[in-house]
């Protein structure tokens, strides 16, 4: 039986509904009043009692990844389950805004700055899921959502899957002819390998910051954007020969894009290459690129100062990005730790979104091996102001 809860109604004895924020095919999304809160929350509960293992494991799916997620760019998860009714339910941040599609029309460019800072943060965001092997593969403007503060969240990993093989929540991309996500901002892998990764989320990221720099399709020279969504919304699967067969249009060749950083305008082209391989490996990649950007080339005041001391007493002082970073003695560690053979090859995940945030540090094993001002640290903490950390013999502190 379909669940439809009206304003004013209370569901499992301690929510009240106070409105209706969406409705999809799967969940409605409400606006709740809980009992031992003293905010509001929101409350995801599915339309349908979950009877088919499908639904189960989409829903169970979702759940599993927000649970296990600490970054500040995605929603908060406070409780959830299986109803005795059959419905699971989530209760997650209540979160002030609007999704992307519904902040920006697309029908002319933002300045520069603002698209990139709305996807950089939707680039760390993606980035703790990222490292844990998890796609989300749905990544849109819709699932891009800007607070009143502007502080960005992606949002509904209810698609995500993980590429590894992971068996938490489920197994790899797509099965034969099947279209996973949304066709506008899907992957040119779709229609080869069918094999998604982390590199197919900076795909529909490189996409949408094309769009927001542009308000133009990366496929369709001078035609805005919003004609060509108009002509495609009744043949979607336009979109995906476009990301398989079409040559990106340079973003430069754009009036309103010819003053682009060529920093700026390679990482966007970089992002959309047809070939997996040759775009940035993950969404902590592209963030670092991005930030880069912001700091160098439009002089927004996003750095800190990054202090790393070994324990001969040497010291060194580094320029930090928001970004994410992988913290050890491995070739790929974009904070690396050498000449200690107790730093492992990534000991340590560091992620800063950027003044005024705090840093967050996140250990990979949990044994205990990395402390914060002494005290070993086995889940991820937010790093207070003047906290100093260490891996393994090496202490490190980030000045703001």
């Amino acid at each position: 039986m379909t669940l439809e809860l009206k304003p004013g109604e209370t569901y499992a004895g301690t929510i009240k509904i106070l409105r209706i924020l969406g409705a999809g095919a799967f969940a409605t999304v409400y606006k709740v009043e809980v009992k031992g809160y003293d905010r509001p929350l929101a409350l995801k509960l599915t339309r349908e009692p979950v009877t088919s293992g499908d639904q189960a494991q989409r829903a169970l799916r979702e759940i599993t990844i927000l649970r296990g997620l600490t970054n500040p760019h995605v929603v908060r998860t406070f409780d959830c389950g299986l109803r005795p009714d059959g419905h699971v339910y989530m209760l997650m941040d209540y979160l002030e805004g609007s999704p992307l599609n519904h902040w920006h029309s697309f029908e002319h460019p933002l300045h520069p700055a603002q698209a990139v800072t709305i996807v950089h943060q939707a680039c760390l965001g993606l980035a703790e899921p990222h490292a844990r092997g998890i796609v989300h593969r749905d990544v849109k403007p819709e699932n891009i959502f800007i607070q009143d503060n502007g502080h960005i969240k992606v949002l509904d990993f209810g698609l995500a899957r993980s590429w590894d093989g992971s068996p938490v929540v489920g197994v790899n991309a797509t099965q034969i002819h099947m279209v996973v996500g949304t066709p506008h901002y899907s992957q040119p892998e779709q229609l080869k390998t069918r094999v998604l990764s982390p590199a197919s989320d900076v795909y529909s990221l490189g996409v949408i910051l094309y769009e927001l720099l542009s308000a133009r399709s990366p496929f369709h020279g001078k035609r805005p954007l919003n004609e060509v969504r108009a002509e495609y919304r009744e043949k979607p699967l336009r979109w995906l020969k476009a990301h398989s067969e079409s040559p990106v249009v340079p973003i430069r060749s754009h009036r309103t894009c010819r003053d682009l950083p060529d920093a700026l305008a390679d990482g966007v082209e970089r992002a959309l290459n047809k070939d997996p391989k040759e775009r940035p490996p993950d969404a902590g990649a592209y963030a670092n690129i991005l930030g880069q950007v912001l700091h160098r080339d439009y002089g927004i005041p996003i750095a800190a100062t990054l202090k790393l001391r070994d324990n001969m007493g040497n010291e060194e002082s580094r320029l930090f990005l928001p970004g994410s970073y992988r913290i050890g003695s491995g070739e790929k560690c974009e904070i690396p730790l050498r000449g200690s053979e107790q730093v492992k090859r990534v000991h340590a995940v560091i992620e800063w979104s950027g003044i005024p945030t705090r840093p967050h540090l996140r250990p990979i094993l949990g044994d205990g091996s990395v402390t914060v001002k002494g005290k070993p640290i086995r889940k991820p903490v937010h790093l207070g102001k003047g906290d100093w950390f260490t891996v393994g013999p090496w202490t490190l502190s980030i000045t703001q």
